[in-house]
């Protein structure tokens, strides 16, 4: 949903990455872009594997040279600084790789969006507005300064946390449930003893 602003407004393709089998096609592509700008969701704290498999066989077989680069990363929580670590990785790629780092916009709260446009977001008077500067950024080619996601985090105090983590657990504990498993056996990662507390 982010990309296709982003085309709507910049042009360009987006490519889909793959879930199995060779992934030379995506970097020979990447190659031959002026601008690339990576978006996806945050796996604890970063990107998932299969992206940092990608990025790490691209800085392998290098060949860019220049290529302006932008990051997106979203995730579940609010906070700005849980998602981040995508975008020092995405920085450090393009020094690695001869690519040209314009920033990133980081999107906590995102995953509450599922597929819903960004309007629907529970902070949009703040989101959508900084996205659509983040998009300007990227149609001129310019840098994006951290500000715009970082002004745009939410900040929903302590009680709404609490309940966040709540509810989470909440959810959490009722798949585990309905796939048939117990959250009050004892935990092999914490010991004998240990709980999922």
């Amino acid at each position: 949903m982010l990309l296709e602003q982003i085309r709507h407004v910049a042009g360009g393709e987006i490519l889909y990455l793959p879930q199995g089998g060779s992934l030379d096609g995506l970097v020979q592509t990447m190659r031959q872009a002026g601008t690339i700008v990576i978006s996806g969701p945050c796996y604890i704290n970063t990107w998932p594997a299969r992206l940092l498999e990608l990025l790490e066989m691209a800085a392998r077989m290098g060949g860019f040279s220049g290529q302006k680069l932008y990051g997106i990363i979203n995730g579940g929580m609010p906070y700005v600084h849980t998602h981040r670590h995508g975008l020092c990785c995405l920085e450090f790629f393009a020094e690695r790789s001869g690519l040209s780092w314009q920033g990133g916009f980081v999107l906590g709260g995102g995953a509450m969006l599922d597929g819903r446009p960004l309007e629907k977001h529970m902070n949009s008077r703040k989101v959508v507005p900084a996205f659509a500067q983040f998009v300007r950024h990227i149609a001129e080619g310019s840098p994006t300064p951290d500000s715009l996601y970082e002004e745009a985090e939410l900040h929903p105090g302590r009680l709404l946390t609490r309940f966040f983590a709540w509810l989470l657990s909440a959810m959490v504990v009722k798949r585990l449930k309905q796939h048939g498993h117990d959250p009050d056996a004892p935990n092999w990662y914490l010991g004998e003893h240990g709980r999922r507390y």
